[in-house]
């Protein structure tokens, strides 16, 4: 059975260091923002859209569309082939553990708050339940010993750079709870923004969320290609992250 560390060692030719918080980066996602902006225009949008938006975002890698993580975030959920999920949705449970288990005190000490359970933004789609980070989260105990999915698919509009506080809505009263988000991918952070929010609703404090991958596509914009740029100057390394490393 392979280890979390093997797998994930065999990811790092394809994984992108994620630059900090800074001109050119933006405050919530690590994306490229707008010049003379601090925040990206899906962000801005998103945010805006929700009552109560989760404002930290902590990327494990930055990718490209069509790139090997990208092959690897659509496959563990859309591959025809059965055994290329499941391998795949190892790498992902895998990426997870790795970076929280080395870099959750860091998202704990930037947020002021640790977590005592973490749940994932549910399925919008029309596909079966659980969604496939629920199932590749079952792949690892750290994981899993922790895990709790309060929330449901709601009735109010969620698609691209379009959230809102009804497209989830959580199944109990989560009064005191302080829960960490997770998700595979961010695009435009409009379900992630959805689910923080839902779950903010229902008294509940969502200390931050953390993403597998966020996208960039340095052909959008010179911000975009600037911040690609400076994000593969500087090699992959699983002991350091956006939040405890400035580049």
């Amino acid at each position: 059975m392979p280890t979390v560390d093997t797998l994930t060692d065999s990811a790092l030719g394809f994984l992108t260091t994620v630059p900090p918080t800074s001109q050119g980066v933006c405050d919530v996602c690590h994306g490229a923002p707008g010049a003379g902006y601090r925040r990206c225009y899906s962000c801005a949008q998103t945010c805006a859209q929700v009552s109560e938006p989760v404002t930290r975002v902590v990327p494990i890698s930055l990718y490209q569309s069509l790139g090997q993580l990208h092959l690897v975030l659509r496959g563990y959920e859309d591959s025809r082939d059965a055994t290329a999920r499941d391998n795949f949705a190892l790498i992902v449970a895998a990426l997870l553990t790795r970076y929280l288990r080395r870099h959750g005190s860091c998202v704990a000490e930037a947020a002021g708050a640790d977590w005592d359970s973490i749940t994932s933004v549910p399925s919008s789609k029309d596909r079966p339940v659980p969604h496939p980070l629920e199932r590749a989260i079952q792949c690892s105990l750290f994981l899993r010993e922790q895990f709790d999915q309060p929330l449901v698919r709601g009735t109010g509009p969620l698609g691209h750079r379009r959230a809102s506080d009804g497209a989830f809505k959580a199944s109990r009263d989560l009064s005191g709870r302080r829960i960490l988000l997770l998700d595979d991918t961010f695009t435009t952070g409009a379900a992630l923004e959805s689910a923080a929010s839902s779950l903010t609703n229902a008294w509940a404090t969502v200390v931050a969320a953390v993403v597998v991958g966020r996208v960039i596509n340095p052909e959008f914009g010179p911000e975009a290609a600037a911040l690609w740029e400076r994000a593969t100057r500087v090699p992959f390394d699983f002991e350091r992250c956006c939040l405890c490393s400035s580049d």
